[in-house]
């Protein structure tokens, strides 16, 4: 049995009008292709196509189209190149098709934001976020506190999808991580492209819910294609070569830049994310003040009597060495900066803050920066989880798992 023909398949797709633009980058003039073709406007097809994988010759997507589009036109639609193409690649073309032409009737371009963004650091002036199941990255900036959407692009993950819980299952981790590093593509071998960014996984709560791996980052694509297939990764995040140096504009390595990686992005309008934004800001004000107030069961209130792990101890220990630790402190005085506040993807109402803090009493003075991870529970909104924030160093190993 012939396979499909991949105009074919195309015509089961959304239509999709383009406007005309002076100058097309590759996904658009990708897109208009098939929106022509879906129009059934196949001579203008045909021309776009010899003009696109002239300029992008390694387009593997583009050099199906241009074949089948000549197939077609000499009245022969039955199969794919006589056979050259496998089913296997077909298939990951056509999802390719998909996932780009799924992106255009995206909420991002309604005015929505995405509900993970809480609050962006004021030396921070970009965060990436990855929606996992649409093959897309998004980069906003950081506009006065405010999310504004920067650019955005197509991306590959892991073969076997979504939510690495082991080494070597080639899966891509759902979490927040952050850049630890920037390497030069002249350090990397070819797979790895125009050069790549670790990220910090597995990050705290990963070890705390004992994933393992490591070696994942976003990172560009070899020279011999221009993208990859939405999931063909050991569990990194790959872009085209192109966009992966477009992207480096907005990623600072010693500002850890924050990579979110969603399975799927839940997008909220300006007022959700605001009040969003408001209740983690006064969960946040009052632990402190009842922190400084040093009175033990108003700052131990706010701890998670079941879930609490910090440093190995559960809250009964914990709340124990507390109140030994606090006995004769006094004048607490606590300062915070630079806040990052983020929904947690992949969990049940989870946030992680974190933030520089100094801390002044009449015995203790130190600073340094916090993490801590709340958790909404029947009593309300509790901390799991508290630390020092720490990037470790990445592994070397040339490896993606």
């Amino acid at each position: 049995m012939s396979k499909p023909c991949l105009l074919i398949l195309l015509l089961f797709f959304t239509a999709t009008s383009f406007a005309e633009e002076k100058s097309l980058s590759y996904e658009q003039s990708l897109l208009q292709t098939i929106s022509d073709i879906q129009h059934f406007k196949h001579d203008q097809a045909l021309a776009d196509t010899r003009e696109f994988i002239q300029q992008y010759p390694n387009s593997k997507v583009g050099q199906l189209l241009f074949g089948d589009l000549l197939m077609a036109k000499a009245g022969v639609i039955s199969g794919i190149g006589s056979g050259i193409a496998k089913e296997t690649g077909l298939n990951n073309l056509t999802f390719e098709i998909k996932q780009r032409l799924s992106h255009k009737q995206s909420q991002v371009f309604s005015g929505y934001l995405p509900e993970n963004i809480i609050q962006i650091a004021d030396n921070q002036p970009y965060v990436i976020i990855i929606d996992q199941s649409q093959s897309r990255l998004y980069v906003y900036r950081n506009e006065q506190g405010t999310p504004v959407l920067e650019a955005d692009y197509f991306l590959t993950i892991g073969l076997k999808g979504y939510g690495k819980q082991k080494r070597g299952d080639q899966k891509t981790p759902i979490g927040v991580y952050h850049v630890t590093r920037y390497i030069d593509d002249q350090e990397l071998p070819d797979l790895y492209g125009r050069g790549a960014f670790p990220v910090n996984y597995p990050n705290v709560w990963d070890s705390r819910k004992k994933r393992s791996g490591g070696g994942i980052w976003l990172h560009g694509t070899p020279s011999y294609t221009y993208n990859r297939a939405p999931w063909a990764s050991n569990g990194c995040m790959v872009v085209s070569n192109n966009d992966f140096l477009n992207i480096q504009q907005y990623i600072e390595p010693d500002l850890h830049t924050p990579i979110i990686n969603t399975k799927s992005i839940n997008w909220i309008t300006t007022e959700q994310w605001r009040n969003n934004q408001q209740l983690m800001l006064q969960n946040l004000s009052k632990w402190i003040n009842d922190w400084e107030s040093n009175i033990h069961q108003r700052y131990t209130e706010h701890y998670s009597k079941n879930d609490l792990d910090i440093e190995g101890r559960n809250y009964k220990q914990w709340e124990g060495h507390k109140r030994w630790v606090n006995r004769d402190r006094d004048n607490i005085k606590i300062e915070y900066s630079n806040l990052n506040i983020y929904k947690y993807p992949g969990e049940e109402e989870l946030v992680l803050i974190h933030y520089d803090q100094v801390y002044n009493s009449n015995n203790l003075n130190t600073d340094g920066a916090k993490e801590l991870y709340w958790k909404k529970q029947a009593d309300g909104w509790k901390i799991v989880y508290e630390g020092s924030r720490n990037f470790f160093k990445p592994e070397e190993k040339l490896v993606e798992n």
